[in-house]
């Protein structure tokens, strides 16, 4: 009889310990659909942000289009940067001057794997507490290691933050203001010269 109780006792722990394992396994499921659905409603969106480095502040607008991101800097110098996931263009609009850049090779290109490709989230890190979501990731290029996080506001999901930490600096950009309804034309995201003449 005891030797039965303790079996059904065994029983009934890994029950409890299979039932936890599995509800957390969907709860994180649930967080990634969560995210990647976010995420891909970004497209024709924008926000506002703060970019701080090296005690440097910027401010600016974030456009998120199909296949590009448009990033225009107001405060303290008028740039505009566009990138794709294999090239980009930086553009100073007060020297009046262009450079183009590949971004193939950079963490530039995390950013196009976490907002269009849906298995690539469930592989990064998640850290879920008081009503924040993180995501993170650690990649190598070249010599230097980048680490790569992502905050949003839980329920409802938002983008509130991006970090990318290096061996060198640390550039955290905050997001507020988000306008989910924009309309872009191809040209608002066009990698085109403005000043060639």
């Amino acid at each position: 009889m005891q030797a039965k109780d303790k079996f059904f006792e065994k029983i009934k722990i890994l029950i409890l310990i299979f039932s936890l394992f599995f509800s957390y396994n969907l709860y994180a499921e649930n967080i990634y659909e969560k995210i990647y659905s976010y995420n891909n409603a970004l497209k024709n969106s924008s926000a506002d942000f703060i970019q701080t480095n090296s005690n440097y502040l910027q401010e600016g607008t974030i456009f998120f289009g199909n296949e590009r991101i448009k990033i225009t800097y107001n405060k303290p110098q008028r740039l505009t940067i566009i990138l794709s996931e294999k090239k980009g263009i930086y553009i100073n609009h007060d020297l009046k001057e262009s450079d183009f850049f590949f971004t193939k090779k950079s963490f530039i290109k995390v950013f196009f794997k976490i907002f269009h490709k849906k298995n690539y989230i469930k592989n990064m890190k998640i850290d879920i507490s008081n009503n924040q979501i993180k995501i993170s990731e650690e990649i190598q290029l070249e010599n230097s290691l980048f680490n790569i996080q992502l905050f949003y506001e839980n329920d409802p999901i938002k983008l509130r933050r991006l970090e990318i930490i290096s061996d060198d600096e640390t550039i955290q950009m905050g997001f507020f203001d988000h306008n989910l309804e924009g309309v872009f034309d191809r040209s608002f995201f066009s990698m085109v010269d403005p000043y060639l003449n």
